[in-house]
C-alpha cells in the first residue's frame, strides 16, 4: 500500500512538471508575479512620501519649457491616495491638481494602476524575455486591456472620456517585484483630444526601521500630447517616505468594576510625531555607511551631524546626533565611460531624545575618489566633404549629465568600474519649509 502511494505521489510529481514545462514561456513566472504583488498590493499599510513634481509645458508649435515645481505629500492606506501640502497633519482625498491650480497633474501612483493590470481578467499579456534596466535583469510582459471593460479615463477642459490602454511591465524573474510599469493609452474617443498619453513608474524595494520592507513608488513620468500639439510633461520623484504603524493597548477599568476589558486604539506610531526644523539652518553630515556596488536600493544608512545646529543661541541638533536615510538610487553604467548613478536620501536626524524631518536641500557635497556631481564625456564625430578628395572634417562633441535635485537626497555620479565610497563622506545641507 505504501509503494502504492509513494508511486501515485511520483506520478503526480511528474505529471505536475510536464505540465509546466507544455505552458508558453513566462507564464508560469507572470502568475508567481501576481500572486506575489496582490500580496505586496494588500498588506500596504499607512505609508506616505513626499511628492516633487517638475512640469514642463510646451505650446503648440512651440518649445518646451519649464513650467513649475509641485511639492506634495501623499497618503495611502493601501486603498486610495490622499493629499497635502508638506508637512500638514490634515489631508484631502480632492484630485492633486486642487494644489496646483493650472496644468497637469496625475495620480494612482501607490498601487492603484498594479491593480488594475495585474488584478483584471480582462487584460492579456505577452512575455518578451528578459531585458537589462539600470544593471538589473528583469523579466517584460507587454499588456494589452480589453477596451470593454477597461481603459484610463481622461477629464479635460476641452472634453473628458476613457482610452484604450496598453503598455508593458518589468519584474524582476527572482524576487517578482514589479520595477516598473508603462501604460500608453490610445484610441481616443471623439470628445477627447488627445493623440498620446503615456505614464511610467518605477518602484524600488524601501526598508524601514522594524524590518518593514515594502514596494513602494521611486520616480515616475507623466506625457500627453493634445491634438492642437500642445504637450504637458511631467517628472515625478518620491522621497521622504514614512510608515505609520498603529499600537494597541488593553485598558481596564477600576478593580471591582463589572466592565469588560476594551482595546483602545493607540496613536499612530512615533514617525507621525517627528518635529520639524525652522528653515534656513545648515546641518553637515558624515556619512557612517560603507556604500558599495553590491547594496541595494531601499537598505537603510546612518550618518552623524558633525556640528551643532544654532538658533538664537540655543543649539536644536547637539553634534554627534545620528542621522537615518536609505539608499535611493544605485546604478551602473558603462556609457560613455564607467560610472555609477548614487543618490543617498536622509529622512531623519535625532537629537537629545527629539526625532527631526530631515527636510533640507544639499548645498555642498564632500571629496572623495571617483565623486563628481556633472558626469561629462569628450567624443569626436568624423565626416568626409563631399567633393572634399578624400578630405574629412572633424566634430568634437561635449555631452553633460546632471542628477534630480530633491529635498533630503544626495545624487552624485561615482567614475570607475568599482563602487566603494567610505564612511567619513561629508555633505552639507540648509533646511527649507515645508511648502508645495
Amino acid at each position: 500500500m505504501k509503494r502504492a502511494a509513494f508511486v501515485l505521489m511520483a506520478t503526480l510529481i511528474l505529471s505536475g512538471a510536464a505540465l509546466a514545462a507544455d505552458l508558453a514561456p513566462g507564464v508560469v513566472l507572470l502568475a508567481a508575479i501576481k500572486r506575489h504583488m496582490k500580496e505586496e498590493l494588500d498588506r500596504l499599510p499607512n505609508v506616505s512620501c513626499v511628492e516633487t513634481v517638475r512640469r514642463e509645458f510646451q505650446p503648440a508649435k512651440g518649445r518646451m519649457k519649464p513650467f513649475d515645481t509641485v511639492r506634495l505629500e501623499v497618503h495611502t492606506d493601501g486603498q486610495k491616495e490622499l493629499y497635502a501640502s508638506p508637512g500638514e497633519r490634515e489631508f484631502s482625498s480632492a484630485h492633486p491638481i486642487d494644489y496646483a491650480g493650472s496644468g497637469v497633474m496625475v495620480n494612482g501612483f501607490f498601487g492603484m494602476h498594479l491593480k488594475n493590470v495585474l488584478g483584471s481578467t480582462h487584460v492579456t499579456f505577452d512575455y518578451k524575455g528578459e531585458e537589462e534596466i539600470a544593471g538589473r535583469r528583469l523579466a517584460r510582459y507587454d499588456y494589452q486591456v480589453s477596451e470593454m471593460f477597461g481603459g484610463q479615463s481622461f477629464n479635460l477642459p476641452e472634453g473628458s472620456g476613457t482610452a484604450g490602454l496598453h503598455g508593458s511591465i518589468w519584474a524582476d524573474p527572482r524576487t517578482y517585484d514589479v520595477i516598473r510599469l508603462e501604460m500608453d493609452a490610445g484610441d481616443f474617443p471623439p470628445a477627447l483630444p488627445l493623440t498620446e498619453a503615456m505614464t511610467r513608474i518605477d518602484y524600488a524595494r524601501i526598508a524601514f526601521d522594524g524590518g518593514a520592507s515594502l514596494l513602494l513608488p521611486a520616480s515616475g513620468e507623466f506625457r500627453m500630447v493634445k491634438v492642437s500639439g500642445e504637450t504637458s510633461h511631467n517628472q515625478i520623484e518620491f522621497t521622504d517616505c514614512r510608515l505609520f504603524q498603529a499600537r494597541s493597548e488593553l485598558s481596564f477599568d477600576e478593580p471591582g468594576s463589572p466592565a469588560a476589558p476594551t482595546l483602545a486604539a493607540a496613536a499612530p506610531s512615533t514617525n507621525e510625531n517627528r518635529r520639524t526644523l525652522p528653515a534656513g539652518l545648515r546641518i553637515d553630515v558624515k556619512l557612517n555607511s560603507r556604500i558599495t556596488g553590491k547594496l541595494a536600493v531601499g537598505g537603510l544608512i546612518e550618518g552623524v551631524v558633525t556640528a551643532a545646529v544654532r538658533q538664537e543661541g540655543s543649539v536644536l541638533v547637539a553634534a554627534n546626533s545620528p542621522v537615518h536615510g536609505r539608499i535611493r538610487r544605485l546604478e551602473q553604467r558603462s556609457d560613455p565611460k564607467p560610472y555609477f548613478i548614487v543618490a543617498l536620501e536622509f529622512t531623519e536626524v535625532e537629537s537629545q531624545g527629539i526625532r527631526y524631518r530631515f527636510f533640507a536641500d544639499l548645498i555642498e557635497l564632500g571629496s572623495a575618489p571617483g565623486v563628481e556631481v556633472e558626469l561629462s564625456s569628450n567624443s569626436t564625430e568624423s565626416h568626409s566633404i563631399p567633393g572634399g578628395f578624400g578630405a574629412r572634417i572633424e566634430k568634437r562633441k561635449w555631452d553633460q549629465t546632471w542628477l534630480p535635485d530633491l529635498p533630503g537626497v544626495a545624487s552624485f555620479f561615482v567614475t570607475g568600474d568599482d563602487l566603494d565610497l567610505l564612511p567619513g563622506f561629508r555633505t552639507a545641507w540648509r533646511t527649507r519649509t515645508a511648502t508645495p
